[in-house]
């Protein structure tokens, strides 16, 4: 919810890779607003609402390093990424797993695809060397709130079946081992868009 409303109060002075990225963090945060809402209501599968987010999400983010890299949002990179991804995920849902399965396929998938995006952008960014003070770029900061975010995601998902059998304490532990990778997820986002917001801009000769 803080990413959401510092992002809110900072829209204006973001560009369009910041506006991409911020409607990743609004349908985010609807889906667990919702997601609460309902399992209040006495919802046990939830299952549903994380295929959805994977179908929503992942073209967001796709359009967003697409704008960092590309400096262009729509590209023959990113239409062939997101046609691929979307018609896996819909021949996975009718004919490999059920909609209430977890782990699925496309999440790890996309998960891993999007890993290599924001190692690429890294990439670039060295190589370039046109940003000044790394400290002060709020894409550093959301890079690697994303980075970390999925690397953690990754390990959580691909090794879940396994911990689970392993040990029921041990998967508690790892349960909130990836609530404390959220919690640095919300807080770096939060600390790029305060960047973004607080950010100088020079126009018509003067600072605003």
């Amino acid at each position: 919810m803080l990413p959401f409303i510092t992002g809110l109060f900072c829209f204006k002075r973001f560009d369009t890779s910041l506006k991409l990225f911020y409607l990743y963090v609004l349908y985010g945060t609807v889906n667990e607003v919702v997601t609460f809402i309902l399992r209040r209501f006495g919802l046990d599968n939830t299952m549903p609402f994380i295929h959805l987010y994977q179908i929503v999400t992942f073209p967001i983010l796709v359009l967003f390093y697409s704008n960092l890299i590309y400096k262009k949002t729509l590209t023959r990179f990113s239409i062939v990424l997101i046609s691929i991804f979307e018609l896996f995920n819909l021949i996975n849902l009718v004919f490999i797993q059920s909609i209430y399965e977890y782990p699925n396929f496309t999440r790890t998938i996309a998960t891993f695809v999007v890993i290599v995006l924001c190692i690429w952008y890294f990439y670039r960014v060295m190589v370039e060397a046109k940003i000044m003070s790394l400290w002060d770029e709020p894409l550093i900061w959301i890079n690697g709130a994303l980075l970390i975010y999925y690397s953690g995601n990754l390990f959580f998902t691909v090794l879940f079946n396994l911990i689970l059998e392993y040990s029921r304490e041990f998967s508690k532990i790892t349960v909130v081992s990836f609530s404390v990778i959220l919690t640095l997820f919300y807080v770096l986002v939060t600390i790029g868009f305060s960047k973004a917001g607080g950010k100088m801009i020079k126009t018509s000769g003067r600072i605003v």
